[in-house]
């Protein structure tokens, strides 16, 4: 009896510190996609100009620093909040003054607003969190090469409507499970539309030269699972299965385009 008695206060005793040693890690974001918006654009731009060096190094750390930052501050962790924009201060401050790579403030000022809202469900909004969140393609390439042209910027254009596709195909799954009424069409005509309109640009863009055909490649799983999942739009949502699908699609989508673009 004592000794059930000692076990059970020493229970009592350790939630305190085990709490205490959960609360030392800072905040981790829960969202598959936003990691996949954020990482996928700066991995191809690495993949396509085939430059890793310390300077990338350390823009992704800064970038990881900044990102895992407003998820601290969107849940009022104060100390993880400050200490992870300390990080990114620290990562990206040779950047600017030692290899002198200004437009990283510029990008950086472009997407801290952005990055420090909550989380919209407005079309408007959520589209703009797609642009903020991609600008890590054109960031890595200006980091890798010290230049931002055009094929930087038409990287983080073809990273956004690759993402805007995605964001719309989420929404879509959302809405049917919440509203559970409606037609396949209707719930999907946003999906559809979209996607006829890139198959359309990429075409355009194919004819005017300004990429290969090939690129084309990379979004014909997406484009193919957009028309398929109208087809079978349920109102049963498996929101992590989906998150993951999504997640593999991009890394394909990835691997395509810098094959595409190399």
């Amino acid at each position: 009896m004592a000794s059930e008695l000692q076990n059970t206060m020493i229970a009592v005793e350790s939630r305190p510190t085990v709490a205490k040693a959960l609360r030392a890690r800072p905040p981790l974001p829960r969202e598959h996609g936003a990691w996949g918006i954020l990482l996928i654009p700066f991995a191809t731009a690495v993949g396509v100009r085939g430059v890793l060096d310390l300077k990338v190094a350390l823009l992704l750390a800064g970038v990881l620093c900044f990102y895992l930052a407003r998820t601290s501050y969107l849940k009022c962790n104060v100390k993880w909040t400050a200490i992870l924009l300390a990080g990114s201060v620290v990562c990206t401050t040779p950047l600017l003054f030692v290899w002198h790579l200004w437009w990283l403030a510029a990008f950086g000022a472009a997407a801290a607003p952005l990055a420090f809202r909550k989380t919209e469900r407005s079309v408007a909004m959520q589209l703009l969190a797609v642009c903020g969140l991609t600008l890590t393609a054109p960031a890595a390439w200006y980091a890798g090469t010290r230049h931002l042209d055009t094929e930087a910027l038409l990287l983080w254009s073809l990273n956004v409507l690759y993402f805007a596709g995605g964001m719309f195909y989420v929404k879509m799954h959302v809405a049917a499970a919440m509203r559970r009424s409606g037609t396949k069409i209707k719930w999907g005509m946003q999906v559809l539309i979209y996607y006829m309109a890139l198959l359309l640009v990429l075409i355009a863009l194919a004819l005017g030269k300004a990429v290969s055909f090939w690129v084309m490649a990379a979004y014909v799983p997406v484009a193919v699972r957009a028309f398929l999942g109208v087809a079978k739009l349920s109102p049963v949502l498996r929101i992590k299965r989906l998150g993951w699908t999504e997640v593999g699609y991009s890394v394909v989508y990835a691997v395509l385009l810098i094959i595409a673009l190399r």
